[in-house]
């Protein structure tokens, strides 16, 4: 860390010497002259004092706050955006008063909420020229804390503000939800985008909100889907969002720490068609099933997703078969299962059912569902007296010889 830190301060000398020195007026003005969204070829250093500062983020050790040439100025348009702040090795947190110098190119963009343009320096460096009294030390390191503990802190905050310090939070998952904390109609075992949104509240309660004592997790991401009933533990900033006390730092990272069993009805493919035929064109079902079955082949252009995590493909209820009635489009996989799926892999897919219309014909259709693979098919070319891959299923042994299901007596199951 001393060394970053070092480095850091080497990049802001050397910077610093390349910059020309303007106060806060002057950047507005000269930042003014840029296109909307446009960034100025030269670098400046801006001189002014901190007003309206936010709270320092630990998770990615910067800070944004406005800047005005008067101490006692209540209002700017210029901003220091997501910067650090550093004196000397060490990064400190500016306080309202301070008087600071940030180096970087300035950019000009528009504030919806403001409804105005605000010159900004995003992600500079940042100097102390004058300090007020307080206390600038950084908070660092995590604390370990319960839910209701967790609730206090953030109903003391104003809102909008967030903590530096970290908290790690353990809890059990009550309701999978959507961006504004309320729960999907059959429980959110939809993924989406990889991270999802969920109440935690402490184990053997059932609170769905902050008033009943479970805290609001926005955009958590665990290493597989997560359901109602696990166990997890997550470590967060704590904010006062207009009232809600949720996570402040983006995409936390969820650790499961126990598996609840999830309940759902279990369809072979050809139950699945069924379901999915008797909703309307494009109609999606308002329950998610898990539907059980065999790999066919790749849909168009559907293999592996490095990048999202997913993978379409068709399913069957028959292990030999090369075509699938059911369609699984960008459904979330681990890598090292999505990658090797064959032909006549078992599967189980759970999301919701879709009656999709396309080009006057109707298919049935599993999206943004999740896969995970009960047990796989030989995928070499052998005879009987080599080797073969034995499976119990049900109950019943079989061989798995060249993609294909045999019972005892060596008679093709299909």
């Amino acid at each position: 860390m001393k060394k970053f830190f070092s480095f850091v301060a080497a990049a802001l000398v050397a910077m610093t010497m390349n910059a020309q020195a303007i106060s806060v007026a002057d950047a507005i003005t000269e930042g003014m002259k840029l296109d909307s969204m446009g960034v100025s070829e030269a670098v400046y250093t801006v001189e002014g004092y901190v007003i309206n500062a936010y709270s320092f983020s630990t998770q990615y050790m910067n800070q944004s706050w406005f800047m005005a040439d008067a101490a006692d100025a209540t209002e700017s348009d210029f901003e220091a955006y997501n910067c650090f702040p550093i004196e000397g090795n060490d990064t400190l947190k500016v306080l309202n008063g301070d008087k600071v110098s940030v180096t970087g190119k300035l950019k000009k963009y528009y504030n919806k909420n403001a409804k105005k343009y605000i010159i900004e320096i995003e992600k500079g460096n940042a100097a102390f020229i004058s300090k007020v009294d307080g206390d600038h030390t950084v908070q660092t390191g995590v604390e370990v804390i319960t839910i209701a503990e967790a609730l206090e802190i953030g109903n003391e905050l104003a809102s909008g503000a967030a903590t530096e310090k970290m908290y790690q939070l353990t809890g059990v998952i009550t309701a999978l939800t959507n961006n504004k904390g309320v729960a999907n109609e059959d429980g959110g075992y939809a993924q989406y985008n990889g991270s999802q949104n969920f109440w935690l509240a402490p184990e053997g309660s059932e609170a769905t909100s902050n008033a009943d004592g479970a805290f609001f997790v926005y955009a958590g991401v665990g290493e597989e889907q997560l359901y109602i009933g696990y166990k997890v533990s997550l470590t967060v900033s704590i904010k006062n969002y207009n009232g809600m006390i949720e996570n402040g730092n983006s995409k936390p990272k969820v650790t499961i720490l126990e598996k609840a069993a999830i309940q759902m009805d279990t369809l072979t493919v050809t139950e699945a068609v069924e379901e999915a035929m008797k909703l309307g064109d494009n109609e999606t079902s308002t329950k998610s099933y898990a539907v059980v079955g065999y790999f066919a082949k790749f849909a168009s252009k559907g293999e592996y997703s490095t990048q999202f995590k997913n993978v379409s493909f068709y399913m069957t209820d028959d292990a030999t078969s090369t075509y699938g009635d059911l369609k699984c489009y960008q459904c979330s996989i681990s890598e090292a299962e999505g990658t090797a799926l064959v032909q006549g892999d078992r599967v189980m897919v759970v999301g919701k059912l879709t009656n999709n219309f396309y080009n006057d014909k109707n298919s049935a259709q599993i999206a943004k569902g999740t896969v995970s693979v009960q047990w796989k098919a030989a995928i070499e070319n052998i005879i009987l007296t080599e080797k073969v891959d034995k499976v119990i299923v049900d109950g019943v042994l079989y061989i798995v010889r060249d993609g294909k299901l045999f019972n005892l007596q060596g008679a093709q199951v299909r």
